[in-house]
């Protein structure tokens, strides 16, 4: 708070939000990190090993925050946490996000709730290389065919024919989302489908102290973060 407050005087609100929101998003370590639980193996698989000579796929990510009312809607010691839990469970896969850059949405994007707002997010979203997230306060699915119903994570990609829209995907994440949203919302971004299995990080109903990907899962999203690499610009 010290730190923002004497930021605030030389550079400005938004600036000052934004070195912070940078410094905690890099320097942060979340008290459970050194947790030495091990993931257990429900579905009788064991979790593999990265194949030696592997190589490892690091994949940055563009971290956009929502703002609302002067205010940072996410807490971003739930992105380390969420970033920590995901390298966890891709590590056997040989890939790792890292944040690489932080910055700050204009306000209206608190709450994502419409087809248009999800549309709008895409303009942030320019393929450049890097994972987008978007970290928003509320999200909710809402369009004309069905009521609103309210989520906490979402793989967005574009579908249509408009060539400036083209390769435009990104993922959302809501503030009140657990730390394994963001790794199911890159299984989708690594082309994985959902799974019906409660200890799976692909099921939407998943329960339990520690939940995995599966060796074939592993596979395939190490051909979809490959995939993902050779589609940037």
């Amino acid at each position: 708070m010290i730190l923002a407050s004497r930021l605030g005087r030389l550079v400005g609100p938004r600036l000052a939000a934004l070195a912070v929101l940078f410094v905690t998003a890099l320097s942060f370590t979340p008290a459970f990190a050194a947790d030495r639980h091990v993931v257990p193996d429900i579905r009788g698989e064991t979790q593999p090993q990265t194949r030696a000579g592997a190589r490892l796929v690091r994949l940055p990510l563009t971290v956009h925050v929502a703002t609302g009312a002067d205010k940072v809607v996410f807490d971003l010691r739930r992105l380390n946490r969420a970033v920590w839990r995901a390298n966890e469970a891709l590590r056997a896969s040989g890939i790792e996000v890292y944040v690489a850059r932080v910055e700050l949405l204009p306000e209206g994007f608190a709450a994502v709730r419409h087809r248009r707002d999800r549309r709008h997010l895409a303009k942030f979203a320019q393929p450049d290389g890097t994972v987008h997230v978007f970290l928003v306060g509320n999200l909710e699915l809402g369009g004309s065919r069905r009521a609103d119903r309210s989520v906490r994570g979402l793989h967005w990609r574009y579908r249509g024919l408009l060539g400036k829209m083209r390769n435009r995907e990104y993922l959302i994440v809501s503030n009140d989302a657990p730390a394994t949203t963001f790794v199911h919302e890159l299984g989708h971004l690594f082309g994985l489908e959902h799974d019906t299995s409660h200890q799976n990080l692909m099921c939407s109903c998943r329960q339990g102290p520690r939940q995995i990907f599966t060796l074939d899962q592993g596979r395939r999203m190490r051909s979809g973060a490959l995939a993902f690499v050779a589609r940037q610009p």
